[in-house]
């Protein structure tokens, strides 16, 4: 993982190989960030954040043999620069936040936010935009 600085990263986070995490970022308690992710720069990330890595996730084969990491396909996830998720969010992989787009406290978030964008909601929606 690559982690930049002046970050303030609180307790019980967990940061996976191959993440990569810009300068000045805030990440709060109980957050996992699998391989996949992308954080910009100035990025704030609530506590319990949840972020997935794979679509369509499987602890076995059809033939009941146990998947191996060779068995699944990473799907990439991207915060933009100055991007804010609130707490107990959702972020599914394969989307982007845009530039100064803000997720609201407990949403799902399922396709790309537009930069400056507020959404919220399961599946979380547009609601206003920031000048």
């Amino acid at each position: 993982a690559i982690i930049g600085s002046q970050c303030k990263i609180h307790r019980h986070i967990f940061v996976d190989e191959g993440v990569k995490i810009g300068d000045k970022v805030k990440i709060q308690d109980s957050v996992m960030i699998p391989r996949g992710v992308t954080i910009e720069d100035g990025v704030f990330i609530g506590p319990s954040v949840a972020f997935t890595n794979d679509k369509y996730p499987r602890a076995i084969n059809k033939d009941g043999t146990l998947k191996s990491g060779g068995d699944w396909q990473v799907s990439e996830t991207i915060l933009k620069y100055g991007s804010s998720i609130g707490a107990n969010a959702t972020i599914v992989c394969g989307v982007t936040i845009g530039e100064w787009a803000m997720v609201a406290a407990g949403s799902v978030v399922t396709k790309d936010v537009p930069a400056n964008a507020l959404v919220m909601g399961n599946p979380a929606k547009v609601i206003r935009y920031f000048e």
